[in-house]
């Protein structure tokens, strides 16, 4: 599969279009039910039906039932690009024959180059085997049953349940590292690498959700909790430690470390290191406090602003007074008390925490 964001995108867009739920899954359903064969195009008519010919125009509503009935002919079935319209059946597609193509049958073969030419969405109903295969692009996927899916998406969910305990735990050792002013580039290259593995299972497992349409209710709701509060930890940590060049596009330094994935599989710390813009594994490194505030229940973002800028680091915020943070615009006594009495407690309980880490180990 590509691995462009565009790419994936409209790839996503043409599973969630044949997902149990949706009209143009039950059409399909119903000629597998009937152990018949078809062939369906879907996509823009000024790309399709030039390299078709024959058959007739019909240019009417979408539904299952004509779906099925317009499968009994032999000719191909063209859908507008949102499968809400037949533009015409009984149609013989005629690719580029210099196209290769890797099937053997005739409509197989038809249907990979004719995805390939134009890049729309093939969906090949193999009469004989009672198989559903999508072309798009380069792109050839065998449909897999739900049943087939939700067990990949189990197991994508285990997967994603380990790294996410690894996640946490990196998250409370970064803690005990800055509050002991122990923090090095290594340290936050390796929780964000940890950060990017999970979103790489999370963007599997949104796969497996479309594909499953309304049979994947359960394991989005699993994926959400799973999840929870990663990317806005992730965002926050590089808030900490990111020199003001990078903080000036974090968005544009995620999709880069998105596209490193893509390519490579798995993150290299070091390459991760390189592009938050570290050189030496062992750089000491401060935190502004924005994830320690972050932990500050009910904290407006504007105040956590205003105390970052206007005590630079986490260190110089352990050591405020109350009365001085209750003398800064729009905090007041009732948050200063807060923000003090529980950057207290988060100090005590990484103290706790490394004491017992150090008598395990």
């Amino acid at each position: 599969m590509e691995n462009s964001v565009f790419k994936r995108k409209d790839w996503l867009k043409s599973l969630k279009l044949i997902s149990p739920g949706n009209p143009l899954r039950d059409g399909v359903d119903l000629i597998l039910d009937a152990r018949g064969g078809a062939l369906i195009v879907i996509g823009n008519p000024e790309k399709t039906l030039p390299i078709t010919v024959g058959g007739f125009p019909l240019e009417i509503e979408f539904t299952p039932a004509r779906l099925f009935e317009l499968s009994k002919m032999d000719g191909a079935i063209i859908l507008n690009a949102d499968a809400k319209t037949i533009l015409r059946a009984n149609a013989l597609l005629i690719p580029n024959p210099n196209i290769p193509s890797v099937n053997t049958g005739s409509r197989h073969q038809a249907a990979e180059r004719f995805a390939k030419q134009t890049g729309e969405l093939i969906i090949a109903i193999s009469e004989r085997r009672g198989v559903v295969t999508l072309y798009k692009g380069d792109v050839t996927y065998p449909l897999k049953s739900s049943a087939s899916i939700v067990g990949r998406a189990n197991q994508a969910l285990t997967t994603l349940d380990s790294y996410k305990q690894v996640f946490n735990r990196s998250l409370e050792h970064l803690s005990v590292l800055e509050f002991t002013d122990s923090v090095t580039a290594s340290d936050i290259a390796n929780i964000i690498t940890r950060s990017e593995m999970l979103k790489f299972i999370e963007e599997e497992i949104e796969t497996y959700i479309i594909q499953l349409g309304k049979d994947g209710l359960l394991t989005k709701w699993q994926l959400l909790e799973l999840m929870s509060e990663v990317k806005e930890t992730e965002v926050l940590i590089l808030k900490d430690y990111l020199n003001e060049e990078k903080l000036t596009d974090i968005t544009k330094l995620l999709e880069n470390l998105k596209q490193l994935k893509s390519e490579q599989d798995i993150l290299d710390q070091t390459v991760v290191m390189k592009h938050l813009g570290f050189n030496n594994p062992d750089q000491p490194l401060i935190p502004k406090g924005y994830r320690v505030l972050g932990n500050v229940p009910r904290l407006p973002s504007a105040i956590v602003e205003k105390l970052i800028v206007n005590y630079k680091n986490l260190n110089n915020l352990l050591e405020a007074k109350e009365e001085d943070l209750d003398k800064l615009e729009g905090v007041g006594k009732i948050r200063a008390h807060q923000v003090v009495s529980c950057l207290s407690r988060m100090k005590e309980v990484t103290k706790i925490s490394s004491s017992r880490d150090i008598k395990k180990s």
